[in-house]
């Protein structure tokens, strides 16, 4: 009995001091400056959407680095990587990372689809050509998405997800970013196990964690 009682305060007390943790995170996600809005990336990838997907991308680029500078990783870190996870796979590019925002080029070449994850983020994905298809959790219809239409992933969802071949978009996400590296690995580390993959991603996420760094410190005249 008294063993008993020692396991569970240990168990309630691990599980208080986790709320504790989970809602200072929320109110610190609540509070901070972000450096970017859904609607501006949102905007810029609207005003492209339709052309050529490099066309497109090289302009949106181009632009992010005039209206953000130092937050856009250079031209030598831009890489395109291999994305498995959730049974489908894509390609990304990332532009910039921090723990609490992420900018990305995203897209596949051949038809994929699969489950989308569930994160303690919110991400929107507009699209630049292709389409997308998304079929929401406790719905019995999906819908179709085109070049400029913007859908919107909330924390905490899941949703049947589809690209057709030749889908191509710019995504931001905002949240607690490390909470959605663990879906975007698992495939990699339990099905395809593509260890040159996963150093691509967890490099550039890195240098992007570095450029945030190197910004911040700028700023406070370091």
């Amino acid at each position: 009995m008294v063993v008993a009682g020692r396991r569970a305060l240990r168990a309630g007390l691990a599980l208080g001091a986790l709320a504790m943790v989970l809602q200072g995170l929320r109110g610190w996600l609540a509070s901070k400056r972000y450096e970017f809005t859904p609607a501006e990336i949102a905007q810029l990838a609207r005003h492209h959407a339709g052309l050529d997907h490099e066309l497109a991308f090289s302009k949106i680029i181009v632009e992010l680095r005039k209206k953000h500078p130092g937050h856009i990783l250079p031209d030598e870190d831009l890489q395109w990587v291999f994305v498995n996870a959730g049974g489908w796979m894509g390609s990304m590019c990332l532009l910039h990372a921090s723990l609490t925002e992420y900018v990305l080029l995203f897209g596949t070449a051949v038809d994929t689809g699969g489950h989308s994850g569930r994160y303690w983020a919110d991400i929107s994905d507009t699209v630049i050509s292709g389409t997308f298809r998304q079929w929401k959790e406790g719905t019995t219809r999906s819908e179709i998405y085109y070049p400029g239409d913007t859908i919107v992933h909330q924390a905490g969802e899941a949703t049947s997800v589809q690209w057709s071949a030749g889908t191509w978009m710019v995504e931001y996400g905002r949240g607690f970013i490390p909470s959605t590296l663990a879906f975007a690995l698992a495939d990699t580390l339990f099905s395809t196990q593509d260890f040159v993959t996963l150093f691509y991603t967890l490099r550039v996420f890195a240098k992007g964690l570095l450029l945030e760094a190197s910004a911040f410190f700028s700023t406070m005249g370091c």
